[in-house]
This record gives structure tokens, C-alpha cells and sequence, in this order.
């Protein structure tokens, strides 16, 4: 994922629970046979939180 300028995204780890709950529900997915892409996509989602930041540039 690149930023374009102007824009700032943070990548914020959660609290412990939701990281044991993301990497749990990604390794019980993965075990059960679904496509391996989306479910560490939604495991991460659970486990950071992304917030994207509009910036402008002092001129």
C-alpha cells in the first residue's frame, strides 16, 4: 500500500485480546481450508488498527 502525498496512514497494534483473537481466528480459518489471502487480511484488520489521515503541506 503506497500513500500518495498528503495522506498518512498508522498501522496502531490493538490490546492483547484482539491479537490472540485475530491470530486465532486466522489459524482455526487457515486450518479449516479457506483461501489462506483473506483470512491473515481479516486476522490483521482484528489485530491493528489503521487509521488513514489526511495532511496538508505547509506552503
Amino acid at each position: 500500500m503506497m500513500p500518495r502525498p498528503g495522506l498518512a496512514i498508522f498501522l496502531t497494534p490493538r490490546e492483547l485480546p484482539f491479537g490472540l483473537i485475530g491470530a486465532g481466528g486466522a489459524t482455526l480459518g487457515v486450518w479449516a481450508g479457506a483461501p489462506v489471502i483473506p483470512v491473515i487480511a481479516v486476522g490483521f484488520f482484528v489485530a491493528v488498527r489503521v487509521t488513514i489521515q489526511g495532511v496538508r503541506n505547509p506552503s
